[in-house]
């Protein structure tokens, strides 16, 4: 993700989703977690991943998507949810107040 990339509201809604069907509402949810419930949004659609990312205009070869998810919250671009760390299993969501 680049540093002046804004995220797509398809994808910042898609975090949202992923949210809610990871069981969020008060429990933490890893990044990982949310990728699983957005792959599989993606895969719904002819094209999914490609209109997902439109907007990162990265041209890394590899391209890290929990850490483009984990970016996006800690850039505050994902209204009420931001990253916890745990030194041991790495990011968390969470909801904010």
């Amino acid at each position: 993700m680049l540093k002046n990339a804004r995220p797509s509201e398809h994808f910042i809604g898609a975090i949202l989703r992923a949210y809610d069907l990871s069981g969020g509402k008060g429990k933490l949810v890893t990044c990982a977690t949310l990728w699983d419930n957005i792959v599989m949004e993606c895969l719904r659609s002819h094209d999914g991943f490609r209109t997902m990312f439109a907007w990162d205009e990265s041209k890394a070869k590899n391209i890290n998507r929990i850490g483009t998810i984990a970016e996006t919250i800690r850039r505050g671009h994902v209204p009420g949810l931001t990253l916890e760390r745990d030194g041991h299993w790495g990011e968390f969501v969470k909801e904010t107040a």
